[in-house]
């Protein structure tokens, strides 16, 4: 196995099925769960409406995810905004998506979802892969949007920024089918070896948010998996004219670690990462991993709010 796959393989789940601290008590990681105005489908998105103000907001979850990830901020910001969450196919207990290009057909009925629901130039704010799509969303049409925030979601995957793109695709595909060939069971195990080494700071969170991500069907996300990790949309960051948050979660503990990068050289290769982009920025929430919105929510929800008040000017 190569360095590349071998990272990724820590990255994305857990390698294999590491060592676990002890095991922290099973507890909800949320308040509450707040009930959407209304629910519907666009193509092969789920999409769960909140609130009804003027601004609106599209929130995008990351590999395997669903909307609870985004309870803390539809609290936060739908009082004031008109919220929708979409669910991707394949993920918290949705059916997967026949459509082999999933990329293509995400921003297909993405885009006729704001036409049809006459949404105006929303805010959007994805987590890891959702992240990813945010990016190639403002790239496409960038004057349909007010602005993107990606959490911990990049333009190529960082492990994969050097290679070639036979690399990425050989990489993407090994990755692709090692995660496919995972039953319910293995996937748990994999999804608490992943919070608890990449995911989380929290203890408490480990075993609830592993057991939601392990809704998902592991061969469906297999395959957004491979999309991903084949990408490489850094040669049209410079379409993105609009504004762009990069959201940089790093946690101390994290940098003493084999390998691990302290929070200067952190944000060096994220800065490269985007620099392509005429209007982005870098923000750093610390402490904190790959689940930012859960570690850190009242930062996470200020550089939201601060995005949003730029708008406005």
């Amino acid at each position: 196995m190569s360095y590349i796959t071998r990272s990724l393989c820590i990255a994305l789940i857990g390698f294999a099925i590491p060592a676990l601290s002890a095991a922290a008590p099973a507890t909800q990681p949320f308040a509450s769960s707040p009930k959407p105005v209304e629910s519907f489908d666009a193509g092969m998105l789920r999409v769960d409406k909140f609130g009804s103000g003027k601004q609106a907001i599209v929130l995008i979850p990351g590999l395997g995810s669903g909307p609870w990830v985004w309870y803390g901020t539809i609290e936060k910001f739908s009082p004031a905004s008109t919220i929708y969450v979409l669910t991707l196919p394949g993920f918290d207990g949705r059916a997967a998506a026949e459509e082999k290009s999933l990329f293509a057909t995400f921003a297909r009925d993405f885009w006729a979802m704001l036409e049809a629901r006459k949404i105006d130039r929303p805010l959007v704010v994805g987590h890891s892969l959702g992240g990813a799509l945010a990016i190639a969303l403002a790239e496409e049409h960038p004057e349909r949007l007010a602005g993107i925030v990606a959490a911990d979601g990049l333009p190529v995957f960082p492990t994969l920024a050097n290679a070639t793109p036979a690399q990425r695709e050989a990489t993407a595909k090994q990755m692709a089918g090692m995660f496919a060939t995972l039953s319910k069971e293995a996937s748990l195990m994999a999804q608490r070896g992943y919070m608890n080494s990449v995911g989380t700071n929290k203890p408490e969170l480990v075993e609830p948010v592993a057991t939601l991500q392990a809704r998902s069907d592991p061969k469906a996300m297999a395959a957004w998996m491979q999309e991903l990790l084949e990408r490489d949309l850094r040669p049209d960051l410079g379409k993105i004219t609009i504004p762009f948050v990069e959201i940089m979660p790093h946690d101390p503990v994290d940098a003493k670690r084999p390998g691990g990068q302290t929070q200067e050289q952190k944000l060096t290769l994220y800065k490269s990462l985007v620099t392509g982009a005429p209007d982005a920025r870098v923000v750093v929430i610390s402490p904190a991993r790959h689940f930012v919105m859960l570690d850190q929510p009242e930062p996470f929800h200020q550089a939201i709010a601060d995005m949003l008040s730029s708008l406005r000017r």
